[in-house]
């Protein structure tokens, strides 16, 4: 049996900016993204995305992009090519198309442009209105609203990005005061070290993939995702607080993806 995967460079439904996403025909779904890409740049993420959380499955697969240009891009023919580059567009050939060609290696996976396929425009887009559905199994607390989901996701990817980590105030009030990390090394860090190194470096994340937000108590609320950088993939979690009305991240961990090849 196929399964029909649709990809977005832009998140419909969605409030945060500079997301991307993908939803199965069976409601499984996925989103994530960086403020600084190119829409296009977003839904080749996806698709790359959507290939390596399917590496297991042995179902032919059937991706479904928005953009004309990279479906034809990934599925060359005749012409193909030469149109693209005639429209300013350039062609596959460096990563993440690298990525993609290696992950559908073995594989049978068709690519095609979501306007062919009838009453892909109008499919409900679940991540506006559900909780995570591939996020596992709970442990405690309940799966956030949506407009604290995408408050919490906000919030996470400000830090994440250089314009907050250029305004030490800005720092100053999204981090508790009473902060504590166990950093990738393994390393225990404090708040005035965080907002110190920061502050310091430059926005480093290319990729970055929420999983979940779940209201752990009123006022509390904890987030995990997952970020890519030159140094590989690391698996992040953070605890928020709301104190007088606003939000803080009170504690964050990251693990190094040791399977990752």
């Amino acid at each position: 049996m196929t399964t029909t995967v649709t990809t977005y460079g832009a998140v419909p439904g969605f409030a945060i900016a500079g997301c991307w996403a993908w939803v199965t025909d069976q409601g499984r779904w996925r989103l994530g993204g960086h403020p600084h890409d190119a829409a296009e740049e977003r839904e080749l993420t996806a698709v790359l995305d959507v290939l390596r959380s399917t590496a297991g499955s042995r179902e032919p697969l059937r991706i479904l992009l928005q953009s004309r240009t990279l479906a034809a891009g990934l599925t060359p023919g005749p012409g193909d090519r030469e149109a693209a580059e005639a429209d300013g567009h350039d062609w596959p050939g460096a990563s993440p198309h690298d990525g993609i060609r290696r992950e559908r290696a073995g594989r049978e996976v068709d690519f095609a442009w979501a306007g062919t396929s009838p009453g892909t425009a109008s499919a409900a887009h679940p991540w506006a209105v559900a909780p995570h559905p591939d996020a596992g199994p709970e442990r405690g607390g309940t799966h956030a609203p949506t407009e604290l989901r995408e408050q919490i996701v906000r919030l996470e990817s400000s830090l994440l990005g250089a314009e907050a980590r250029s305004d030490v105030e800005r720092l100053e009030q999204l981090i508790h005061h009473d902060f504590d990390e166990i950093g990738r090394t393994g390393r225990y860090w404090e708040r005035e070290e965080v907002i110190r190194v920061l502050h310091t470096l430059p926005d480093q994340v290319q990729a970055v993939t929420f999983d979940r937000v779940v209201e752990l108590a009123p006022g509390v609320a904890h987030i995990r995702f997952r970020t890519e950088d030159a140094r590989g993939v690391v698996h992040r979690s953070s605890v928020w607080v709301r104190e007088g009305g606003n939000w803080q991240q009170r504690y964050h961990q990251g693990t190094p993806d040791t399977q990752t090849d």
